[in-house]
């Protein structure tokens, strides 16, 4: 059995088992297909599944590190046929993952730029438009990502709670309470721009003129909200501002705020492994090293 055919079984996999979005088989499938170009010249014929090796596969990350890509890059092409082949054995198809005995080059941590909260506050501030005051408070106080807010619909927000539907990574569906302040924010715009909205449109439209001088409205696109952080930053002189940078700062602001609550954090970010809260113990240590030196104070000492 050739082992592009074992790949795409592992794709359909990822979809219906896993819940994958299409943008996460995409890579997959691009990252396996490099390997597969390599082992053109390494193997005469079609690539069998006995083909799948560990020396083939240290060959490979040889001849990567060969190429002066990125330490990430290549830790990131192996990583997807680490994935495939613990699969492969999980389903008996394969006697040992040939990826198991591979050393991969050691992770690189980096720590997102995150914009200080009194700069947050002052974007809020200057949001010329009601619309993208709206989404701007759902990434600072929601923590929602782009993807997330272009696919709300009326209906999913409710005044006096936030958010009741929220569909996330892997299409898993979550709720989102919002703090009063946002849920002004939001409301407002509802009642100025969107008076009489059915529930099953779109949270967020933008409106453009079509052939014939026809105007038309449609749900806003993830570029869109890019496009209007971009240009918010400009007006505010953050040039380097991107949408993903209010969630950080969300993230970090729950930290300071909760006193160090990793659990504080998690659940409100939907972060379905702690192990990815644990990034905003780095992003506000100042604040952290505050609630640490507590231990300090009067009555922190030994008895």
């Amino acid at each position: 059995m050739r082992l592009s055919a074992l790949f795409e079984e592992f794709s359909q996999y990822l979809k219906v088992e896993r819940g994958a979005s299409h943008r996460s088989i995409d890579t997959y499938r691009r990252y396996f297909a490099y390997f597969i170009n390599f082992t053109k010249e390494q193997v005469r014929g079609p690539l069998l599944i006995a083909d799948f090796t560990p020396e083939l596969c240290r060959s490979y990350q040889y001849f990567m590190a060969s190429k002066e890509l990125q330490p990430g890059s290549i830790r990131v092409r192996p990583a997807v046929l680490g994935s495939f082949g613990k699969w492969a054995v999980k389903h008996s198809r394969l006697e040992k993952n040939p990826m198991d005995i591979i050393t991969l080059p050691a992770k690189k941590s980096r720590v997102p730029a995150v914009p200080k909260w009194e700069a947050v506050e002052e974007f809020l501030t200057r949001c010329p438009r009601r619309r993208d005051k709206a989404i701007l408070a759902l990434m600072v106080y929601g923590g929602l990502r782009r993807s997330e807010i272009v696919r709300l619909n009326v209906g999913d927000y409710q005044p006096q709670f936030g958010l009741r539907r929220v569909l996330g990574k892997g299409g898993n569906e979550s709720t989102v309470p919002l703090p009063e302040v946002a849920r002004a924010i939001v409301s407002e715009y509802l009642a100025t721009e969107r008076p009489g909205a059915a529930a099953s449109e779109p949270l967020f439209l933008v409106r453009y003129w079509w052939y014939g001088g026809e105007k038309k409205t449609r749900r806003m696109s993830g570029q869109r909200v890019w496009k209007i952080i971009k240009d918010l930053g400009k007006r505010v002189g953050v040039d380097t501002i991107h949408p993903h940078a209010f969630r950080h700062a969300c993230g970090v602001e729950l930290l300071k705020r909760s006193g160090g609550n990793l659990r504080a954090v998690q659940e409100p970010l939907r972060h379905a492994d702690i192990q990815t809260t644990t990034i905003y113990t780095r992003l506000a240590p100042q604040d952290l090293q505050k609630i640490v030196n507590l231990f300090d104070g009067n009555g922190g000492g030994t008895q």
